[in-house]
């Protein structure tokens, strides 16, 4: 068994580095310096995707070249009271037993155990290996950009290793396609100021998840709740909804969402004692939503003279909220417990031009996410709201003869006892785009296991990275003998 210790230590640091989408270019320079300090070759494209090339073992110069590829950037959520800035402050590493995560952030172990493993893999000098490609992406989390505009010419090699799966043991050969839809409702106001008494709605306390991962488990999406909630506010005597809001990334499932409202002094107890009822319900509904709270909070700082949302815009903007779809549409035949299609109602935001809505959509094939998208437009149509879609990505289609794959499940064999699990999964990969403009390339996707990415409740299953690496340095020097 291969000693973890390099891999562990280039993520810790590459975890004192910010890496938001968006803002790659320190982890870029760091892995830059690297390999200058090793004689290595590194160029970036257009789109500031890093590529290092790394020779062969002396005597494995004719084996054919393999790719090891990982996404730079990282989805950056953090818990509603964590004062982290993600623009400058380092991860706070927690190792609990066999799990590493972060204090009140995501771990950003999608994907950067994915960059610490190919690093640490390139670096082991006693690795018999073929020729090397570290293809390290940008921007994978708010559209796959990095990889779409990756150049022709950019890759020589044709066996690609893509870093950036999250169940230890399988081998992914397939992922879902996907669109994103952005959906506004110009503003509308009422003529008068309201009265009562200013409070916050909030819903908080959710799982969230992964929007293709975790979008079949039973959690529940805040803005969805949000909306409920509020259909039963705007039906009190002098109730008001100023604005709301839910949230924040286009693949990540809503934990968290508020309004601001205002009600008669007489109703704030029994509207506090509905929303703790509502909450109660709520975990029975949801299995995995013990933490789920529905309540009164102190309100945001009013702009001066705000006026509430009138009523008939209120109205559509929550039918538009219900009737959005939300969760798996539609189950995939060829891999048990695969979804095929599903929808995801990801952010609602309140601003002077109007209300906006994103959503996005995903599907192992094109007429599913076809057809998903014709029920987001459908929905906005009925609300009277404008439709657009965009960041759209193909899947990828399994191959059932890859070599790679062959050669991955016996190399595997060798060294656990089993050829693993094959599957396809209801997420984006940038294999997607990366087969599309290097048609042949064989590719396969492997990860140690994390669970709740794109959370704060993220995690990495320590074990399960020391094993993989272990296959993966087997692999290349399976490869480095071809």
């Amino acid at each position: 068994m291969t000693d973890p210790g390099n891999v562990l230590r280039i993520f810790e640091e590459i975890s004192r580095i910010p890496r938001c989408s968006g803002n790659e270019e320190q982890a870029a320079r760091w892995f830059e310096r690297r390999a200058a300090a090793r004689g290595w070759a590194s160029r970036r494209d257009a789109a500031g995707n890093l590529l290092i090339r790394v020779p062969a073992s002396p005597g494995r110069e004719r084996a054919p070249a393999v790719v090891l590829q990982a996404h730079l950037d990282m989805v950056c959520e953090k818990t509603p009271d964590s004062p982290h800035d993600f623009t400058r402050d380092p991860l706070r590493l927690v190792r609990e037993g066999d799990w590493l995560r972060a204090e009140g952030t995501t771990l950003g172990a999608d994907n950067g155990a994915g960059l610490a493993l190919a690093a640490a893999l390139a670096e082991r000098e006693a690795l018999d290996h073929p020729p090397l490609e570290l293809l390290f992406t940008v921007d994978e989390e708010t559209g796959l950009s990095g990889a779409k505009r990756l150049e022709p010419g950019f890759l020589t090699g044709r066996l690609l290793v893509n870093l950036d799966s999250e169940t230890e043991g399988v081998f992914t050969v397939g992922c879902a396609g996907g669109v994103e839809s952005r959906i506004g409702l110009p503003l509308e106001r009422q003529a008068e100021p309201a009265g009562g008494v200013r409070r916050a709605l909030v819903v908080g306390g959710l799982r969230g998840g992964h929007s293709g991962i975790d979008i079949h488990r039973p959690r529940a999406n805040a803005i969805r709740i949000l909306a409920r909630l509020l259909d039963e506010v705007a039906d009190l005597p002098g109730a008001a909804v100023f604005a709301l809001a839910g949230g924040s990334r286009r693949n990540a499932i809503a934990r968290d969402a508020r309004a601001e409202i205002a009600c008669r002094p007489e109703d704030e107890g029994p509207l506090a004692q509905r929303l703790a009822e509502a909450a109660e319900r709520l975990r029975g509904l949801y299995a995995e939503e013990t933490g789920i709270f529905c309540r009164l909070g102190p309100p945001a700082a009013p702009p001066p003279g705000e006026r509430p949302l009138a009523r008939p815009f209120l109205r559509r903007a929550l039918d538009l909220l219900l009737a959005l779809p939300h969760g798996a549409l539609l189950p995939e035949a060829g891999f048990e417990g695969l979804v095929h299609s599903s929808a995801n109602l990801a952010v609602v935001e309140t601003a002077a031009a109007g209300l906006t809505v994103v959503t996005s959509q995903r599907s192992l094939s094109r007429e599913g996410l076809a057809e998903a998208s014709s029920r987001v437009r459908a929905a906005a149509a009925l609300a009277g709201a404008r439709v657009s879609f965009e960041a759209e990505y193909p899947p990828w289609t399994p191959d059932p003869d890859s070599a790679l794959l062959s050669r991955c499940r016996r190399v595997y064999s060798r060294c656990f006892g089993s050829e693993g699990r094959v599957r396809a999964i209801h997420a984006g990969l940038e294999c997607a785009w990366i087969g599309a403009i290097y048609p042949g390339m064989d590719m396969v996707s492997v990860g140690p296991t994390t669970e709740n990415a794109h959370s704060p409740s993220e995690r990495l299953h320590l074990p399960s990275l020391t094993r993989l690496e272990a296959f993966l340095a087997a692999l290349l020097a399976d490869l480095a003998s071809a």
